[in-house]
């Protein structure tokens, strides 16, 4: 596990996104950049938004080999590439793995039209099995094709990114299938009416690890590292 300036690197790569129930928000530096967009946009906040840095927060300037890799950037930008070289760039999904996005894009259709039909008495509540189901129907479906796609330029023999999406999107699976399981048991969903949602997440898995069997082994930054948080946490209270 890398931390720099306080942020556990690349913690947000892997994550659900859910944030109001993760322990690592304070060293996240998306949550960070998050937080100060919304600050940035509060009236009631301007005042420090609009503070000048501190001399030992202003970033030293780049480098001389950073300042030519960013120039280089910019004009590219301003080449734009071809429909041959587009078409060439383009990340693609293999034949074979369709119906597996397919599927995760038709029962996240699905649980959209029944939440239509349902109301949350407690929206926001990271407890109830009902936005459990909420939080994850879309994303199950955006990581397993993140999982399978295949980009033109990467290393066809380090797949650890597809490896870690899927490994988010079967955890998602996971917790998704015991909210069903508890919507019935409590029973606020009849179990003729949760059985085709449970039987799309049971499909979706054993397809998914069919294809990325080393996903469930993958070590997300952090929360598959308690050793590391453990060491790294008792460091900053030291401090």
């Amino acid at each position: 596990m890398d931390v720099q300036d306080g942020f556990i690197v690349g913690i947000f790569n892997y994550c659900d996104r859910w944030c109001e129930r993760c322990a690592f928000t304070s060293h996240c530096r998306v949550f960070a950049d998050h937080a100060e967009m919304e600050a940035s946009l509060d009236t009631n906040l301007k005042a420090v938004v609009d503070a000048p840095p501190l001399p030992e927060d202003i970033p030293p300037p780049p480098p001389p080999w950073m300042q030519e890799l960013i120039a280089e950037a910019e004009e590219a930008c301003r080449k734009p590439p071809t429909p041959e070289e587009w078409k060439r760039m383009k990340p693609r999904l293999p034949k074979a793995h369709k119906p597996i996005a397919r599927r995760a894009k038709q029962y996240a259709v699905r649980v959209f039209e029944w939440l239509a039909t349902i109301e949350i008495p407690t929206p926001g509540d990271v407890r109830d099995p009902r936005e459990v189901v909420a939080w994850f129907h879309w994303m199950i479906g955006a990581k397993v094709n993140r999982a399978l796609t295949k980009w033109p330029d990467a290393d066809l023999e380090d797949e650890s990114d597809n490896d870690g999406s899927a490994k988010v999107a079967l955890l998602a699976i996971d917790e998704s299938h015991a909210a069903w399981l508890a919507l019935v048991e409590r029973g606020l969903v009849a179990s003729n009416d949760a059985d085709a949602f449970i039987a799309d997440l049971v499909w979706l898995g054993e397809a998914l690890e069919r294809v990325r069997p080393g996903a469930r082994a993958f070590v997300r930054p952090a929360f598959d590292e308690p050793e590391a948080v453990a060491t790294f946490l008792a460091g900053e209270e030291e401090r």
